[in-house]
């Protein structure tokens, strides 16, 4: 039942592998899927990095529904595939049509989705309405609208200059974005294999250590600061900006944690080599690219 122990059953935890090899894996899935994340961002228009977006946060949205399908609840739930397609939709459609509204994208298929539960509901009994529709709806939203923040923040197509070459304004605060989480994540890591003693979430992330996280803070800050002042940010709202990734980051990375432990799965998938699904991959980015969309708006206006 799902009433709410967090610790994963023995069968569910995490082997433990040599540490070189686990870094081993992680830095071969880091350089093919780096150069590849650079490529989408750095192409014109920006319609690769939406396309890119929305196929990561379709590959996201299978994983939560096949993790929550394998719950051992009752009523087995079923999230709504048709909801959680429409979420992966999002960050390609909002860059296609950026001034289309949430209701007027959402209406449709929500009123679908209802009337398909409620005929499966009357035809086979199913006692599963309710999960299945709101976990779509929190798929959908938690998975693709978060996603197309990441959208969001690459439209802005004014050329810049990045030394000899001409890019686009919306590729530099994107790829700042992706500097922050990837420096934190780094130094989160290596400082917290080498010197982490004290855990700070045992029961959702157990490897998770305060010189770990304070690690993260203080690189997402420091690229946040440098990087957001290159760009024409006011050190404050740079600072601001590293330090709300920092936070944000983490506890993205503590939530889905949290929703893996409650549906007792160790990973949502494994099509990242030593990083588990995409999801596992980026939580981060889903709680960061919002803040980050919001201080440029709010700051970046003129710069």
């Amino acid at each position: 039942m799902f009433a709410g122990n967090l610790r994963l059953p023995p069968h569910l935890q995490k082997r433990s592998r040599p540490p070189f090899e686990m870094l081993r894996t992680r830095v071969l899935t880091a350089i093919i899927g780096i150069p590849l994340m650079l490529a989408a961002i750095f192409a014109p228009g920006g319609g690769l990095f939406a396309f890119a977006l929305s196929l990561l946060a379709l590959i996201a949205s299978l994983e939560y529904q096949h993790a929550y399908s394998q719950a051992d609840w009752f009523p087995k739930p079923q999230p709504s595939l048709m909801l959680l397609l429409t979420g992966a939709g999002m960050p390609f459609v909002f860059w296609a049509y950026p001034q289309l509204a949430l209701a007027q994208y959402l209406l449709v298929p929500f009123a679908l989705a209802l009337l398909y539960e409620l005929l499966r509901a009357w035809r086979k009994g199913s006692l599963s309405v309710a999960p299945n529709i709101g976990y779509g709806i929190f798929g959908m939203l938690y998975i693709g609208w978060l996603f197309s923040f990441g959208t969001l923040i690459r439209l802005d197509q004014t050329a810049v200059a990045l030394g000899r070459w001409q890019v686009e304004q919306g590729a530099l605060w994107t790829l700042w974005l992706f500097a922050m989480l990837w420096l934190g994540d780094s130094g989160a890591y290596f400082v917290g294999k080498s010197i982490g003693k004290r855990k700070i979430a045992t029961m959702l992330s157990p490897a998770k250590t305060l010189e770990g996280s304070v690690a993260n803070l203080v690189f997402c800050t420091l690229v946040g600061w440098q990087g957001g002042v290159g760009l024409g940010l006011s050190a404050g709202w740079a600072i601001a900006a590293g330090v709300g990734v920092g936070v944000l980051g983490q506890l993205g990375d503590l939530f889905e944690s949290a929703l893996k432990r409650s549906i007792g799965v160790k990973d949502f998938g494994g099509i990242l080599p030593g990083h588990g699904g995409v999801l596992d991959r980026f939580d981060s980015f889903l709680f960061s690219a919002p803040w980050i969309w919001w201080v440029v708006q709010v700051a970046g206006r003129g710069s």
